[in-house]
């Protein structure tokens, strides 16, 4: 399944990117990051990505979510992630990354916290 993210703005600095498919290498890989880092790089301070409707992830898409991580960090603000699927909380957890990227099991844990 492509790659897809849905974009939804609650305020002025936070936003929600509700990601489906496959976090692999390639083009729509790209494309998708070049979108969220747009929305970061306009005045967000905290960049959720909804992660339940990925299905996979890959070193790529690992090191797309590391970048990001360390972009939001750079400017102040802050990444979460919310509910990925057993399958991407697996790879986070053998690469180690979930000790990194704060891991939220709801939307609205990842908003509130």
């Amino acid at each position: 399944m492509i790659l897809e993210a849905e974009l939804e703005r609650t305020d002025t600095k936070t936003a929600i990117f509700r990601l489906t498919g496959r976090m692999t290498l390639g083009l729509r890989l790209r494309e998708v990051e070049s979108r969220i880092t747009a929305a970061a790089d306009k005045g967000i301070r905290k960049l959720i990505l909804e992660l339940s409707g990925v299905e996979f992830l890959d070193s790529a898409g690992l090191g797309f979510l590391m970048i990001l991580y360390g972009k939001m960090k750079t400017n102040n603000g802050e990444l979460r992630l919310v509910a990925p699927t057993e399958r991407v909380l697996d790879v986070l957890k053998i690469t180690c990354t979930d000790a990194i990227l704060p891991i939220d099991p709801t939307l609205e844990a990842a908003l509130a916290a």
